[in-house]
């Protein structure tokens, strides 16, 4: 049995602890809350098997003191996960680690990216520092690797590496991931702790694997797209969830989780993965665990007859949920592969919104292959949705190494040299060069440096917008759980919710009408840069505006709570983080 490779094979506490480091980049959705799964399974299996491990977050451009932690420690086996949105980060942070630790330390890559390119990242420039890389689930082959290297053996038995031998790279046969995960110790909490329990939100993993099969996606599970055979999809029991949820709330205080499975209804939505979410729900509520989740759903996978399981998660704590819409037009959606139509998108924000639920989605506004026409069909989607985010608007699609949409690309001549050299994930070109101009100049209305390189000298308005919005609608939300039973602070809710709604309708509007506008000059071949940046200091002003609007509406309705005495301490510390209103 697979699960038997989970057991240590030699112990890695004599002679004397071996010492493994796993430093955190932190990048992307890891600034907001830095805690990382994956390397905290690992230090779970290393640290069980007697293994001394540290887990330290670096900070782009500010890395210099893990460094210097690290040479003071002196670890033998530096491990670095590395994702598309960091592999940059990885590659700077990796040639300063192999500079100050000298050729004494085994550094070896795991995740996304290692695992789709596998050998061929040892020979890309700007990787030599990399003594091997792991594909896959990195569990049993870190495991394996310690033994080997602590104990002086041959790592040509570790399974699911990539490595450097006498000027060779050489490759040993992956080995499936852990069938069983309720087999797999929790995960090491070192980064919660040294937070205090006070992070954003906390992570939790119930599952592995996906069912769907987005050509946009590189998820190493996904349909059995990496490695042996293995099941699309593997989950944790419910009783053995909501026993993690138990252990984080009662040891560290938290309350705002975030399900990082990439659909929480999995497998595929029916009864199965419909009754296992039912009860992680019940347990929650039986525990009486209140707490605050978020969860990833699919838009195919419910309908008006799910309503009282979706009224069930509300009810055990359920905040946000994130659908990957990625389109408003058929077209797009086949592109994708998507299985939901534009019809389900619709059905699925509406069903969240009537239970008050936040909606989060991802959104595919450009690609390689758009049109016109379908230009404007997302933009009357967003309109009539969830158009006051005018940031999704204007997403670009994002290329990840192993996406099936690579080939596509690849096949059509779209696809430039440079992705392979950098991975730069808009290493691509149109069809038509006008809808090229438009994505890119639309991205200046942000700054204009982002429309060419995607990196910010500020944070935008527009971007602080989408973070302060989660953060009012938990606010109020929270209270609303709380005042459940009280008809007056019910109705001043109602009242504050009914102000909200109009300033996002009114904010909706002005997005289109400015998209529209942009997008007609684009079609005429008459957009420029300039064109779009002139809207970038107005852009800003009505998102300052609109979000102290919303503030003032929050600050009045919260003193009528106040003056009624609601006990609004009842939602106890959210966590959320503070976004400050530009001036």
């Amino acid at each position: 049995m697979i699960e038997s490779e989970l057991e240590p094979r030699v112990d890695l506490a004599k002679p004397h602890p071996l010492k493994v480091a796993l430093p955190i980049l932190l990048s992307g959705d890891l600034v907001q809350s830095p805690e990382h799964l994956g390397p905290g399974y690992i230090a779970a299996v290393l640290r069980h098997a007697g293994a001394e491990v540290t887990i330290r977050e670096a900070v782009l451009d500010r890395d210099e003191a893990v460094i210097a932690a690290l040479v003071e420690e002196k670890p033998e086996i530096v491990g670095l996960s590395l994702t598309t949105v960091a592999v940059e980060q990885a590659r700077g942070f990796g040639r300063k680690l192999r500079d100050a630790l000298g050729a004494g330390t085994f550094l070896v890559a795991g995740g996304p990216v290692a695992t789709h390119l596998g050998a061929d990242l040892l020979t890309t420039p700007g990787w030599e520092f990399l003594d091997a890389l792991i594909r896959g689930e990195g569990e049993i082959p870190m495991l394996r690797l310690a033994e080997a290297i602590h104990a002086g053996s041959d790592i040509s038995r570790v399974p699911s590496l990539c490595y450097r031998a006498a000027g060779r790279i050489e490759r040993t046969a992956m080995q499936r991931g852990v069938s069983d995960l309720n087999l797999l110790p929790f995960p090491a909490r070192d980064q919660l702790s040294e937070h205090g329990g006070r992070l954003a939100y906390v992570r939790i993993s119930t599952s592995r694997g996906c069912t769907a099969f987005c050509t946009f996606c590189n998820a190493p599970h996904a349909r059995n797209r990496v490695g042996p055979a293995i099941k699309a999809w593997r989950g944790v029991s419910p009783s053995r969830v909501v026993d993690e949820i138990e252990m984080l709330v009662r040891r560290y205080g938290c309350n705002t989780f975030d399900f990082v499975d990439s659909t929480f209804e999995d497998p595929g939505g029916g009864t199965f993965g419909k009754n296992r979410v039912r009860e992680i729900a019940e347990g929650i509520l039986e525990r009486n665990l209140k707490i605050y989740f978020n969860v990833y759903m699919q838009a195919y996978n419910w309908s008006e007859e799910d309503r009282p399981l979706l009224q069930l998660l509300w009810r055990a704590g359920l905040e946000k949920v994130c659908v990957g819409i990625e389109s408003g037009n058929e077209a797009d959606l086949l592109r994708w592969k998507k299985r939901s139509t534009v019809e389900d998108n619709r059905r699925i924000v509406r069903l969240l919104r009537e239970i008050n639920v936040h909606v989060a989605f991802g959104f595919i506004t450009f690609h390689p292959w758009s049109t016109f026409e379908g230009i404007r069909s997302n933009q009357i989607f967003l309109r009539d949705n969830v158009g006051h985010n005018l940031r999704r608007y204007t997403v670009r699609l994002e290329l990840y190494p192993g996406a099936e949409v690579l080939q596509d690309l690849e096949k059509e001549g779209l696809l430039t040299p440079e992705f392979h050299r950098t991975l730069n994930p808009y290493a691509y070109t149109y069809r038509d060069p006008r809808v090229h101009k438009l994505a890119t100049c639309l991205s200046a209305i942000f700054d204009e440096e982002y429309s060419q390189t995607c990196k910010l000298r500020e944070i935008p308005a527009v971007f602080k917008f989408e973070t302060y919005d989660v953060v009012v609608h938990n606010f109020v939300s929270r209270i609303a759980r709380a005042c459940q039973n009280d008809p007056i602070a019910q109705d001043i809710i109602a009242e504050f919710r009914s102000e909200l709604s109009e300033v996002k309708r009114e904010m909706a509007l002005h997005n289109f009408a400015l998209m529209s506008e942009l997008t007609d000059m684009a079609e005429a071949d008459r957009l420029e840069i300039v064109d779009a940046r002139q809207w970038a200091e107005p852009t800003q002003r009505f998102f300052v505006d609109r979000m102290r609007t919303i503030e003032r509406a929050k600050l009045r309705h919260g003193l009528r709570l106040r003056r009624h005495r609601a006990d609004i301490a009842a939602i106890g510390g959210t966590a959320a983080p503070n976004v400050r209103i530009p001036a």
